[in-house]
């Protein structure tokens, strides 16, 4: 649930065809890394800054996120993973975006 509302979020993401572009500009100049998202690059500042903290969250969230197969004793694929708070008008873009890439299986 976490991730299909957060991957909705403008100003967390970015759209396939900008992260495209930065990864062809990055091959072309030889780049051994590109981080991409501003999330993310806030993220690898602050690992530079504040290693031992930057271990603490990762930590907790671990602890957060759930067991494999936390979905309970059933297997299911992701698309089939619901909850109250998606799909929901958070995951609005995320259902767009599948229309538009052709992603939805009827």
């Amino acid at each position: 649930m976490l991730f299909s509302i957060s991957d909705a979020l403008p100003l967390l993401t970015v759209s396939a065809e900008n992260a495209a572009r930065q990864i062809v500009r990055a091959c072309k100049r030889g780049q051994a890394e590109l981080v991409i998202s501003i999330p993310a690059k806030v993220a690898v500042k602050f690992d530079a800054l504040f290693p031992a903290v930057m271990s603490q969250l990762l930590s907790v969230a671990n602890k957060i996120l759930p067991e494999p197969g936390g979905v309970g004793t059933q297997r299911v694929k992701g698309r089939d993973s619901t909850s109250a708070w998606s799909p929901s008008w958070l995951t609005t873009l995320n259902e767009e975006a599948a229309v538009r890439n052709n992603e939805v299986l009827q």
